[in-house]
Order: structure tokens, then sequence, then C-alpha cells
């Protein structure tokens, strides 16, 4: 079995008890993710901060009539909304059952004319024409496909010239951060098949300079991402009030010493594909 079937086999199990849930439970607008943005009980709750921040670039430009590729798809709860916000949607996974969820959450909200899914390999997508999207959208999936041969060529072949990349990512830039998301996964017993192996960071962003360029990081949480300790516990008004503490802190550390925003453990990543005069030049990576 290669890494991708394992991976694939892997969120299958993670995705197929969402299916059961009734239809008015699958429904998706842009207040249902705002909602889910400030409830506790929600797993959005923990990112809230980057999913927000998330909501205000996607809209940035009007969404109604984009071409839009929700990459690594997951249960699709962005890409759904944006089909609600006018957008024609292609939702894209490795998982059918992904797929499968994503396209009875989009009949649930209305907007199951709007959304169409595919399930394959990131790596070779011969089903999507290229220069066939102005948006391509990934939220904490990039850093599974970076790792498969032809992922990032493949990813730039579909984007119109112009086109934009909004990336909603954990960020890996922090070598304590680092070892103690290893030390958490090792305590945690986390499989091995959730296919974690890359983080991103502006190292891994060079891959895509041959075809993207205008970058801009906006990076979130340094000492906040202690909130991952407090996972299953945010219900409880102290583990909130400690996350607001650290969030406190953090925006006067980086007031005060704004190199350390590389150090934070999340980041919205926004780039815009280059023409095909411009493919092989290679552009900066700066901060927000």
């Amino acid at each position: 079995m290669t890494g991708a079937d394992r991976e694939r086999t892997f969120y299958e199990r993670q995705y197929k008890p969402l299916l059961a849930a009734p239809a008015e439970a699958q429904r998706v607008d842009r207040q249902v993710l705002r909602g889910n943005c400030e409830d506790p009980r929600h797993p959005f709750y923990e990112r809230a901060a980057l999913y927000r921040a998330t909501l205000l670039a996607l809209l940035e430009q009007p969404l109604a009539g984009l071409r839009v590729l929700d990459y690594g798809c997951g249960p699709a709860d962005f890409g759904v909304w944006m089909a609600t916000e006018g957008a024609a949607v292609t939702l894209l996974d490795l998982s059918p059952t992904a797929i499968e969820l994503g396209l009875v959450r989009a009949r649930a909200s209305g907007v199951g004319e709007r959304v169409c899914g595919l399930a394959a390999d990131a790596s070779r997508l011969p089903q999507l024409e290229t220069a066939s999207f102005d948006l391509v959208f990934a939220c904490a999936a990039l850093h599974h496909t970076l790792k498969y041969a032809g992922a990032a060529e493949e990813l730039a072949r579909v984007v119109r010239p112009g086109g934009r990349l909004i990336l909603c990512e954990t960020w890996g830039e922090n070598p304590l951060l680092q070892a103690a998301r290893r030390l958490r996964a090792l305590v945690a017993r986390e499989e091995e098949d959730q296919g974690e192996e890359i983080v991103l960071s502006r190292r891994q962003l060079r891959r895509l300079e041959p075809w993207f360029g205008e970058w801009r990081i906006e990076t979130f949480h340094l000492l906040a991402m202690a909130k991952r300790l407090l996972r299953g516990r945010l219900e409880r008004a102290w583990a909130r009030a400690a996350v607001r503490a650290l969030e406190k802190s953090d925006r006067a550390i980086l007031s005060a010493v704004p190199a350390l925003r590389w150090w934070c453990g999340e980041a919205l990543i926004i780039g815009r594909r280059t023409g095909a005069t411009e493919a092989g030049e290679r552009a900066g990576v700066r901060p927000a």
C-alpha cells in the first residue's frame, strides 16, 4: 500500500461518520462559519483567529461568478460556503468519502447545482483543464500534497494567470514548536497515516515560486499555540480565559519584536499566479 493509499484510508475513516449527520447539521453559509468560530464546542474554535482572517481574505474579491477549486477539501466547509456566495466550486480530495460529504453538504445548503467533486491524487489531475480556476483555496491541505512529485506543477497548471492561491495552514519555522508538535503526536499516539510529514514554511513555499508571486503571509499565535494542550477542554471558561491571556501576551511580544512573527504556529498565505511571461521568475516572500 502506498503512502497515498494509507492516507486515503485514514481520512475515509474520519469522514464516514459525518455523513450520518442530519441535513440541518450539514448546512453551511457565512453565518454558520462565523458561528462555528465562536462556538467552543466546534473544531473551528481552536483556529478561530486564522479562520476569521481566511474568511476576510476570501471576500477581498467578490466570489460570485468565480471558478473555485477547494483543494484537499476535507469536509468542504469553505468550499460549500463559497458556493453560497455565488462561486462555481469544484471539490478536490484524495478521499471519495470527503467528496460525497461535500456534495451532501452542498445540497443541504441549497447550492448543489454550483458544486461538483473530484476524488483524485493531486499529483495527477488530467480531469481538470489548464488555467480553469480563478481561485484555488486549501485549508490545512497543501502540506499533504507537496511531498508527491508533480503536485506543485499540477496545482499551478490549473490556476489561470492572475488567479489567487489562498492557504490557511499550520506554520513550521519555530524549532521549539516543531519539537513540541512531535512530542505531542508521540504522546497522543497519532497515526503516521495522517500524512503530516511536511509543515509549511517559507522554504516549502519556494517550491511554488516558479509559478506564484506577490506572496502575502499573515501569521497567528506564538505563546498561544499552547492552546493545543487544551484541546478538548476549550468549552471550560478557565481554558478560554487562558487562551485569551496568551493571545494578549502575543500581541505585546509581536509588537515589540515583529521578527518573531515567523515563529508563530499558524499562517494565512496568499499568492497570485504569474502570467506566461513571468512563470520562470522567482518572487520573494514577504510578511503581511
